[in-house]
């Protein structure tokens, strides 16, 4: 609310789902209100939350309003409403950090057993994000909202607010990306995909962002990468709007409320192979698993030793004197630590923190 007095933003409506966020509104609205009946019981859960979420905006919708949606962990810089295109049913922000992540790129696929016909060309697209969008009064967006609203309620009541985050992103890119096809009839809605500069997500902010001297104010920008939203919210309002800018530079890549997070693993500590590194779990799993394909490029592996090998020269890797969970792999000059998760190896590199998935190609097909 702070941020939208001071973007210059007054056609706002806020959602209030308990009596206490209602009086805080009420008294910063100076008393405006429009009453809409959200239903009885708090406090509510995620799904609940998300459910009458998509049910709100359907019928805004449906009464010829466009709305813009934002989720209370945004800060607006400017006024949005003066950036939008509106020719497209739905605008939404990106969850890609740069070109192609954010608007798609042509992904190739080699099966070498084809022959000259081997390369099969595709699309690949980072996701869209649920919590900033703005939404035209047409029969295609009321579908979405009507959807979104069934996707939601498909989940148990349980779900944490996180899972639930990730589910609704999950079907907000399936119902917006997927063409028809079996049983599945997309609702059709046009789509455009807003500029991630200016419409921001807090990793395009704390990774990139801040760090560029004179770089262009951006409209609003999202806590979709964070949790420590209130610490991030202070800094960013106190950047753009008070020409304060030492907490925002002084805070983490990651969450400052984890510090299990490789971008918060230190860099600067001994990085060379120690004999007890062969013990490990994590170094017997990448040595039984290698080679692997880094970010796609065949000819990853680890070595006995500590030898890397790689497309792109030899390496050195091991343990972390303090994480021995976590691996250093350097090559080339660049410094990585290495975490299993999920089946896969996730690589953050020291120098920008840039992710790279590892993945076994041990006893996959060539050309697979």
């Amino acid at each position: 609310l702070k941020s939208a007095e001071a973007a210059g933003v007054a056609n706002l409506l806020v959602a209030a789902t308990d009596a206490e966020l209602l009086k805080l509104v009420e008294a910063t609205a100076d008393g405006r209100r429009l009453g809409v009946e959200l239903g009885a019981g708090s406090p509510r859960s995620a799904q609940e939350m998300a459910i009458l979420k998509w049910q709100l905006v359907g019928k805004l919708l449906s009464h010829g309003f466009s709305v813009l949606f934002a989720h209370p962990a945004t800060v607006l810089v400017r006024d949005p409403f003066e950036h939008l295109y509106r020719d497209a049913d739905i605008e939404t922000m990106t969850v890609g950090w740069d070109d192609p992540s954010a608007y798609g790129y042509n992904h190739v696929i080699d099966d070498p057993s084809m022959g000259f016909t081997r390369f099969c060309h595709g699309s690949r697209i980072g996701g869209y994000e649920p919590r900033f969008f703005f939404s035209m009064p047409t029969p295609e967006a009321l579908g979405l909202t009507k959807r979104m609203t069934k996707h939601m309620e498909a989940l148990y009541a349980t779900e944490s607010a996180d899972l639930v985050g990730m589910r609704e992103r999950e079907a907000f890119l399936k119902e917006l990306w997927l063409p028809s096809h079996d049983n599945f009839t997309a609702v059709g809605a046009v789509l455009r995909v807003m500029n991630y500069l200016c419409f921001v997500n807090s990793k395009v902010l704390f990774r990139h962002l801040r760090h560029v001297s004179g770089a262009m104010k951006p409209v609003a920008v999202s806590l979709s990468y964070h949790t420590d939203v209130l610490t991030r919210m202070s800094a960013i309002y106190a950047h753009y709007h008070e020409g304060e800018s030492k907490a925002l530079m002084e805070l983490p890549l990651a969450d400052v409320t984890d510090s299990s997070t490789l971008a918060n693993t230190p860099c600067d500590v001994s990085r060379s192979w120690r004999s007890a590194a062969a013990e490990a779990a994590v170094a017997k799993t990448v040595m039984g698993g290698s080679p692997y394909a880094w970010g796609g490029v065949r000819g990853f592996s680890f070595l006995p030793n500590g030898k890397l090998s790689t497309p792109w020269g030899e390496g050195t890797w091991g343990t972390l004197p303090e994480r021995q969970d976590v691996l250093f792999a350097d090559f080339v000059g660049a410094k990585h630590n290495v975490q299993l998760s999920h089946g896969v190896a996730v690589s953050t590199r020291c120098s920008d923190g840039n992710v790279v998935l590892l993945r076994s190609v041990k006893n996959a097909p060539e050309g697979r």
